[in-house]
């Protein structure tokens, strides 16, 4: 959590960053609500979010900053990466349990059946009734690899990662 910590005051003391942090969170939170809004027909804003329970905006502004942090922090390491290939890698490495993680946090704050069925009806009824009745476990896996995600960006970041760190001199 230390080395989460470093690294995202690194690459949050940057103004840039830190901008599109701000405007990347709520971001995030809109479209985990506009989906599940847009995809069922009949259904509007007020009307989903007059159905959260508070446990539902604490999990999606968490999803929504974990979220944020995580798409600035990739962003970050693609502009200061050394060469084509760290990009390459960055991209490849960090980003794909970061960007499963987001997918599965659509899924998580879908808080209806009706919109799981929207969102997610190419699984079949049987998967979606097993993933309505663990959609905890489901939203705590996402949450799990948003912290996983940041944590091995955090180590190129921090200069650990030694094949794909990222120049400390010139930060953009």
């Amino acid at each position: 959590m230390k080395k989460i910590l470093v690294a995202s005051s690194t690459v949050l003391s940057r103004k840039t960053y830190l901008f599109t942090f701000l405007a990347f969170t709520p971001l995030a939170f809109f479209i985990f609500v506009f989906i599940p809004t847009v995809t069922i027909p009949g259904n509007s804003i007020d009307f989903q979010l007059s159905i959260f329970t508070t446990r539902d905006y604490v999990l999606l502004s968490v999803l929504s900053l974990l979220t944020g942090l995580f798409l600035v922090m990739q962003i970050f390491m693609l502009r200061n990466s050394l060469n084509n290939k760290a990009r390459l890698t960055t991209i490849g490495k960090g980003g794909i349990g970061g960007y499963a993680a987001v997918v599965a946090s659509v899924f998580g704050t879908a808080s209806c059946s009706a919109c799981l069925f929207a969102l997610f009806g190419f699984l079949g009824a049987s998967a979606l009734f097993f993933l309505i009745k663990h959609q905890w476990y489901v939203v705590s896996g996402a949450i799990m690899l948003l912290f996983i995600s940041l944590y091995f960006s955090s180590q190129k970041v921090n200069d650990v990662c030694e094949s794909c760190k990222v120049k400390k001199r010139e930060l953009n």
